[in-house]
């Protein structure tokens, strides 16, 4: 992956620049200088032939990515030098030991230089002779036999059938068709084009397959086929004359036209100027892998989802590919259901492994044996599927490839959480903080990662996740370009190419055997990430990460250690740093000068505890734990420098001190409120950019919310076992952007709450979770603008007020586990909303189950049970007594 390649070391250029050290930094501005300008150059060129796979652009980007490789370890090898020499030996020995390395950065910007020259040829013949081939799938309005044959998705022929033919809309109609790559997009496609009632209804019908790369001429060649007036004299005219002919061709006409595969908004552009509006019902169908192209191609802002075929249709067409007509062998129903189960839902990858069992040997051994290595089974096949695929990410920009590509560092069927992926590009230096979201829409708009769970409170993406064969995929190229080596129980590459990896990543599944691989993995002093998804800390040790001096990220959040390993504090280049234990962490913490994130999480409960040290660490950005003693910085001390790039800053066990003078551009803030340690929280007067705040008492916190200032800038507050009276809720109802506010378990407390006119002017969620309020006396007017309504465990709530149905914005109610009287109140305010033509509101209602006591059963069986035992019973207190 030559392009992260380049990235990193322009990232390990920076980091030097940043030098202050009197006797290098002269130095670096005259060696690095260059090699930066280089770099720049390379990356534009590298941007620009990132879809270009001629095996001349291949062997080009092996040798930046070598190159770019050889300099960045030259680099940081003889920084870490430069790091462990003492003040008094510095400048004696600083020349004698730089002459190689920059020996090496010579010949590296040489080789660049020639690197470069060569791009620009094969650019240069790119624009004149590497023009995009057009591939045509069919020509006809004929179906093309057996890949037409749908098995699921009925709903979805039906949808589309309606909109084709809907006389409600003459106007002509674009309607997209969008999903991953294998979803059945042509598939569908194609039953509705060859549908009789379709051709029936469409005077012209015409099919053009777009691709990535595709010639204007080709596609009005195949267009004016299909309409049907194509002559060897037409052939011959102009790219112009064409266009006029095939938009004359459909003048006055009711036409439909299939645009399968559309890659880009520009292909749409180019294309969409042929097909005229004439008020008759013209439709044209698009199916594309890209959100962006549908949602720009759409006229109605509406594009059709494909999604994945559930199991039992993924079961039929499983056994419809394997034995046709006939009924799969009784012995292998189970293994064959837990085979296309596995497929995930994924049409294409069903009809692959189903030819291959059809075409293979139909023993039970056989297939159970699919079964087990599914993932290695789809990871050795060279064929349709894996092709299609590799189409994503070929058409993928160069900035978003490694982006893709890292996704492997994760298990099979595990849900990412968001925070911890965005955090992990940004140490990678695959963006910057501000980038690594949109990357990852972006990903998610192309259909290369799929949306999980969705906070309940905003909509906001929590936890994203890729199909199998998306990810078998990602490993396979990362393997391929050197990027990334996975070791699990389907990746056993051979140690000695593990030894070359920049990244490593060790999953749970993982075989522990081999001594000789152990050894190679002690070795890898090169690895700049470790990434361990596993889940024992014993074989955590057979990997040797302590060793990797250069390692940047360090990421073991899945195993739960015993105590904080002080060898990490060793690494120097540390970046990134999660791990789960109870940590007390050394003031030798001020040696990681490079350190951005710190994420320590522990489920005893037990504070963890930093060293005032911490504060010397100005690249912080996150410091995260469950629950963490931060000491008050030392007054009046000029060494000490603020953490000025201090965004996430939570849990802290303490707060004592005014945290906005040493980190005044936190955005989210997490406290944890003792009242044996913590005299008060008026201590955000200078936290002018905090979003997010949430706190946790441990005890009741009226007095503490008497005086207290809280900055105008929060969006999203979360309180827990407050216990605060409600007459104080004007402190956050007078908070001018706050969006959502989460009240849970006693947050607040009292029979009766009055809100305030003018409160909550942005409040768009709010949640109410376990409280003893009876009545509130709300209005439409005091929440204006809120969307969503969550009340859970309100036992004693009498009703939701009427008049919060009358707010506009309002599109969701959800009441659970609270009092009946209270879920009624809910059914009726939509009830009222529907009366008056507001069908957008949703109740989604679970109140208080009472539990029910079956009823008691006495009959003759239980008669003679009882007459037994008393017999028994009557019997032996005669024994006793006589």
């Amino acid at each position: 992956m030559a392009y992260a390649a380049v990235l990193s070391l322009r990232e390990t250029y920076h980091f030097f620049f940043g030098c202050e050290n009197f006797f290098v930094k002269p130095i670096l501005n005259e060696q690095f200088f260059p090699l930066l300008e280089k770099l720049d150059e390379i990356r534009e060129l590298l941007s620009e032939s990132s879809q270009n796979r001629s095996e001349e652009v291949k062997s080009l980007e092996i040798k930046i990515r070598d190159m770019a490789y050889h300099a960045e370890d030259c680099i940081e090898i003889w920084q870490i030098g430069l790091q462990k020499r003492s003040d008094s030996t510095m400048e004696e020995d600083l020349i004698t030991e730089t002459d190689t390395t920059f020996k090496n950065l010579h010949e590296v910007l040489t080789e660049m230089d020639t690197i470069i020259e060569e791009m620009k040829k094969i650019e240069g013949r790119s624009d004149e002779q590497n023009l995009p081939v057009y591939s045509r799938s069919f020509a006809s309005r004929s179906a093309p036999g057996d890949q037409t044959k749908m098995v699921g998705f009925a709903e979805d022929l039906m949808q589309i059938k309606d909109r084709l033919c809907n006389e409600q809309q003459s106007t002509r109609q674009t309607i997209p068709i969008v999903g991953m790559g294998g979803i059945g997009k042509t598939t569908l496609a194609m039953n509705v084009y060859s549908d009789p009632f379709i051709a029936h209804h469409f005077h012209v019908c015409a099919w053009v397959t777009i691709s990535q790369r595709y010639r204007i001429r080709e596609i009005l060649l195949i267009l004016l086929d299909d309409i049907g007036v194509l002559t060897d004299k037409i052939r011959k005219e102009s790219d112009e004359q064409l266009k006029e002919r095939t938009y004359r061709s459909l003048k006055g006409q009711r036409y439909l036209i299939v645009m399968d595969d559309v890659w880009s908004i520009d292909a749409w552009n180019d294309i969409q100027m042929l097909f005229p509006h004439d008020n008759n019902g013209s439709r044209i169908l698009l199916t594309t892998r890209l959100t962006d192209v549908a949602d720009y191609g759409s006229s109605t802002n509406h594009h059709h989802l494909m999604g994945f075929l559930t199991e039992e249709e993924s079961w039929n067409l499983f056994c419809q590919k394997v034995y046709g007509e006939a009924n799969l062998p009784p012995e292998l129903v189970n293994v064959g259901r837990n085979i296309s189960k596995n497929c995930q839902g994924l049409p294409l990858l069903i009809v692959v492994i189903a030819r291959l069992l059809a075409m293979e040997n139909k023993s039970l051994d056989y297939w159970e044996n699919v079964a087990l290595n599914l993932s290695s089974v789809i990871a050795g096949k060279k064929d349709h599927c894996s092709e299609k695929l590799t189409l994503s990410y070929t058409d993928l920009p160069a900035y978003l490839k490694p982006c893709f590509l890292y996704m492997g560092v994760f298990p099979e069927n595990y849900e990412i959480p968001v925070s911890r992926l965005v955090k992990l590009w940004v140490a990678e230096g695959f963006a910057d903080p501000s980038e690594a979201e949109g990357y990852l829409t972006d990903l998610i708009g192309r259909n290369l990662i799929l949306v999980g769970q969705k906070g309940s409170s905003n909509g906001k993406i929590k936890t994203c996740k890729m199909h199998d064969l998306l990810r078998e995929l990602s490993v396979r190229i990362a393997q391929e370009e050197n990027f990334l080596y996975v070791k699990s129980r389907y990746q056993r590459f051979p140690p000695e190419e593990a030894s070359f990896k920049r990244r490593l990543s060790i999953h749970d599944d993982a075989s522990y055997g081999g001594s000789e691989e152990d050894v190679t993995m002690q070795s890898m002093d090169l690895v700049r990430s470790f990434i361990y998804n596993g889940w024992d800390e014993t074989h955590l040790h057979s990997y040797y990460y302590f060793g990797c001096q250069l390692l940047r990220v360090l990421d073991m959040i899945g195993v739960e250690l015993s105590r904080f390993p002080e060898e990490i504090l060793l690494l120097v280049k540390l970046k990134y740093i999660a791990i789960a234990c109870n940590a007390v962490i050394l003031a030798s913490i001020t040696e990681l000068q490079f350190l951005q994130t710190l994420v320590v999480e522990d489920s005893t409960g037990i504070a963890s505890e930093l060293p005032i040290e911490i504060w010397n660490l100005p690249r912080l950005i996150h410091l995260k734990f469950s629950r963490v003693f931060l000491p008050a910085p030392p007054p009046n001390d000029e060494s000490v420098f603020p953490l000025t790039n201090l965004q996430t800053l939570s849990v802290l066990d303490n707060l004592d001190y005014d945290i906005g003078k040493r980190a005044p551009n936190l955005k989210k803030l997490g406290i944890h409120y003792n009242s044996e340690s913590s005299h008060s929280l008026n201590h955000f007067e200078h936290l002018k950019n905090l979003e997010i705040l949430k706190i946790l008492f441990d005890s009741p916190a009226n007095s503490t919310f008497i005086n207290i200032a809280l900055p105008s800038s929060l969006k999203k507050i979360t309180l827990e076992r407050a216990r605060i009276d409600w007459e104080y809720m004007t402190i956050f109802g007078s908070l001018p952007n706050l969006e959502v506010l989460k009240l849970r378990e006693y947050a607040f407390q009292g029979r009766e709450w009055i809100p305030y006119e003018g409160d909550f002017p942005k409040l768009k969620v709010l949640l109410i979770w376990e409280t003893d309020l009876e009545h509130w006396r709300a209005k439409d007017i005091h929440f204006p603008r809120l969307e969503h309504l969550i009340l859970r465990n309100c036992s004693n709530l009498v009703e939701i007020p009427s008049d919060i149905g009358e707010i506009l914005t309002l599109e969701i109610i959800e009441i659970d586990s609270s009092s009946p009287s209270a879920a009624d109140s809910a059914k009726k305010i939509q009830e009222d909303q529907r009366s008056q033509g507001n069908d957008g509101l949703k109740v989604f209602s679970h109140p208080t189950k009472t539990k029910v006591y079956p009823p008691l059963k006495f009959g003759v069986n239980q008669f003679l049970s009882l007459l037994l035992y008393f017999t028994f019973l009557i019997f032996w207190i005669y024994q006793a007594t006589y």
